[in-house]
């Protein structure tokens, strides 16, 4: 473990004296302070520097050293040479103000009759002291939380635990930035403010987070609250983050390193709950996998296999395929964490794996008061997923079966929901296949060549006609149905001129072959218009080249 890291706010406040305010620089109260120096009156202005020393100083005494000298040269020399910190007995030059927050020097201004001798004399006492005391705590409070860790307590006890040792507030932010567990009373002011996670996601982009002392930064909150904040270090980033809230400038160096050894607890915690999820998630897709392309073996295994993962195959199931517009790996891999979050906040039980580059998840129904639990369960996948891609998402669900088959059987379903709702002008993002009316015989029949055969005999001029010229004679044909054969009407649903409705009509006759005043004509081609949402897209293209 590291030296205790003393800064120059914990000098300010506990070393300097009453009285003691601070001119500028307030930008490196958090600067490392390793010793005291005080200038001399003949050079060398300072006895060595090593870096990390704060200087005290007697303005009057800077030109006895040198005529030519003011304050702010004293502060740039000082600066050049890893000094972090001025106190200094006097006034201060404008000029000098600038070098404060020019360097992110904090300059201090002591009272008036303090000693500067005596001042080095205190705050050295007061490092080592610390370090001391610090070292003696930290090592204490690491092997508690260590042993926790170890033990498998999990990262709530770990919290509540530093929050008992340290008597202050505690939050812990999991790796999305997201609130994960409060211990201690807050005003809700503050206790909103923290629910806000973007500030710490920013600045643990730019933090290098070793796993044995990560960083520490202080944060303001409402209220007059202040926190300390530590990120729990992981393999691949940042897992979270640990946050340590009590009133402004009541935080001081063992608050910093009891958050930061409460991080470093954290990630091993993470590490092995990850490292347990990870192998759950491989045997739930390989279930998956096995229960879609049929390859699980006996009923009585497979059951036996989910059973372990939690999941009844013998209560009834919906599986539901979730597909982002972007097929990408990336994508995927978002939709995937997102999903899993998503289900364990609002399923009662699911397995869940990538297939054939979409998302399939199984999720047991459950009892409502008359809601539709699944439909649920897709809306909020659905909403989770699109905003964690910023991109369009749709849900297709399958029927409620039980039993191994019945995942294969309800995958079906979900996907020819998913399908034929993208093929759709209004599209639903949440598509079921129970609610496909005739799409669902037809989709039963899409293995019967008589079904294409129909399809051909009966439209297949006119699909190859629009294949050629882009005339939208089949989109003409469905709006004149959908408005009942209403020339107006459709004319208003296209956006078009009456006159180029009844001209389109006319060409449906001719290339068609066909009277739209016969009942039956119209009834096949209708049935026709929702037999093209059920094919593959590539059947067109077989009518034209016919």
């Amino acid at each position: 473990m590291e030296s205790a890291v003393i800064t120059v706010r914990d000098v300010w406040r506990a070393a300097l004296p009453e009285g003691t305010e601070l001119l500028g620089g307030g930008a490196g109260l958090d600067r490392r302070v390793e010793w005291a120096t005080t200038l001399r009156t003949r050079p060398p202005a300072f006895e060595a520097i090593k870096g990390g020393e704060m200087a005290l100083v007697t303005v009057a005494s800077i030109r006895l050293l040198d005529e030519r000298l003011d304050l702010a040269d004293v502060m740039n020399g000082l600066a050049e040479k890893g000094g972090v910190a001025v106190a200094v007995v006097g006034d201060a030059s404008p000029a000098s103000l600038g070098v404060a927050e020019r360097r992110l020097m904090p300059l201090l201004r002591l009272p008036d009759g303090a000693h500067v001798s005596e001042m080095q004399q205190s705050v050295v006492r007061f490092i080592v002291e610390q370090r001391t005391v610090l070292h003696e705590r930290a090592q204490l409070l690491q092997m508690e939380l260590m042993q926790l860790a170890l033990g498998g307590a999990g990262a709530d006890a770990i919290v509540r635990r530093l929050g008992e040792i340290t008597g202050r507030a505690v939050a812990w932010h999991d790796g999305s930035g997201r609130l994960r567990c409060v211990v201690g009373d807050l005003p809700s002011g503050v206790r909103d403010a923290l629910g806000n996670g973007e500030e710490l996601l920013r600045w643990a982009a730019g933090q290098t987070v070793p796993a044995a002392d990560p960083p520490v930064n202080e944060f303001g909150l409402p209220r007059g609250r202040s926190r300390l904040v530590a990120p729990i270090p992981g393999r691949d980033g940042v897992h979270g983050f640990v946050s340590l809230i009590a009133e402004e400038h009541q935080l001081g160096q063992l608050d910093r390193v009891a958050v930061a050894r409460g991080a470093s607890a954290c990630a091993i915690e993470l590490d092995r709950e990850r490292a347990v999820l990870r192998a759950r998630d491989d045997l739930e897709g390989e279930l998956v996998a096995a229960l879609l392309d049929g390859s699980y073996g006996s009923e009585e295994g497979a059951a036996e296999r989910a059973r372990r993962l939690g999941f009844e195959l013998g209560q009834r199931f919906s599986v539901l395929v979730i597909r982002g517009r972007n097929a990408g790996t990336a994508a995927l891999d978002t939709v995937t964490v997102t999903a899993r979050r998503c289900l364990a906040r609002s399923a009662s039980g699911s397995l869940l794996a990538n297939h054939d580059g979409a998302v399939c998840a199984v999720v047991l129904e459950a009892v409502t008061d008359g809601e539709d639990h699944t439909r649920l369960v897709a809306e909020a996948l659905r909403a989770d997923c699109a905003a964690a891609l910023r991109d369009e998402v749709i849900v297709g669900v399958g029927r409620a079966r039980s039993g191994a088959q019945g995942v294969r059987q309800s995958h079906r379903e979900a996907e020819h929901a998913l399908r034929i709702s993208t093929r759709l002008k209004a599209p639903r993002w949440v598509a079921t296949f129970a609610d496909l009316g005739l799409h669902r015989v037809l989709v039963a029949m899409t293995q019967h060549s008589e079904m294409e055969d129909f399809y051909q005999q009966t439209a297949g001029a006119l699909v190859a006609y629009d294949e050629r010229t882009g005339s939208g004679l089949m989109e003409t044909l469905d709006a004149f149905f959908h408005c009942h054969g209403s020339p107006t009407d459709t004319a208003q649903r296209l956006h078009l001129h009456r006159n180029t409705v009844l001209y389109r009509l006319r060409r449906i006759e001719e290339i068609g072959g066909l009277r739209l005043d016969d009942a039956a004509v119209r009834l096949n081609l209708h049935l026709c218009l929702r037999i093209r949402d059920v094919l593959p897209a590539a059947t067109g293209s077989r009518a034209a080249a016919r």
